[in-house]
């Protein structure tokens, strides 16, 4: 399931639609543009391309069908894994917004997805983006976590969940991981799970 530029540019070209002319968005590199083209392939069947924006941008704009968020806001990041992580077998994302924002941007009531794209072992990775847009916001660079058997155990039955513990908050969130194939189930998995916690 690894992208092939040349099958994935002739799917989604650059700028499809009317981007959301507030929303800040900054460019994405090599490594995300292929990412965001392989997240967006996954969806195709309950994503139009005439609705998929700026595939070149982080973050960037999906249009779905239901039982999907009809406007998704994807901040995708590369999932990578170091010797001196806190937590042995862990990886992660750094969150880095446009304009060293401290929040995500909801306009046009987008659902964010926090998203990771782990290319070794062709998995994503969905954090719960309300837990993270919260108080005072997203400290540049912040790193959040995924266990390497979360990410392994989706890439044996597709789709698989985790229970973290948020750093300094008495809560936690649900993170799923998935392979490209399970992505629109996981995204849906990963919308209830939002919902649920808004209104425990």
């Amino acid at each position: 399931m690894t992208p092939r530029a040349e099958d994935e540019f002739t799917l989604f070209p650059e700028s499809l639609g009317t981007l959301a002319p507030t929303v800040t968005r900054s460019k994405a590199g090599a490594s995300t543009r292929l990412a965001n083209r392989l997240f967006a392939a996954s969806l195709a069947g309950c994503c139009s391309p005439d609705g998929t924006l700026e595939l070149g941008k982080k973050p960037f704009d999906l249009r779905a069908a239901a039982p999907l968020p009809p406007l998704m806001r994807v901040y995708l990041y590369t999932i990578t894994t170091h010797p001196s992580e806190r937590q042995q077998g862990a990886y992660r994302i750094q969150i880095t917004l446009p304009n060293k924002s401290r929040y995500f941007d909801t306009t046009d009531d987008a659902h964010v997805i926090l998203a990771g794209y782990e290319p070794n072992l062709e998995v994503f990775a969905l954090w719960d983006a309300d837990a993270h847009n919260i108080g005072k916001g997203i400290p540049n660079s912040k790193g959040v976590q995924i266990l390497e058997d979360t990410l392994l155990e989706a890439m044996s039955l597709g789709v698989a969940r985790q229970t973290r513990k948020l750093r300094g908050a008495d809560e936690s969130e649900t993170v799923v991981a998935s392979r490209p194939d399970t992505l629109p189930e996981a995204l849906e998995l990963r919308w209830q799970l939002s919902i649920e916690r808004l209104i425990s």
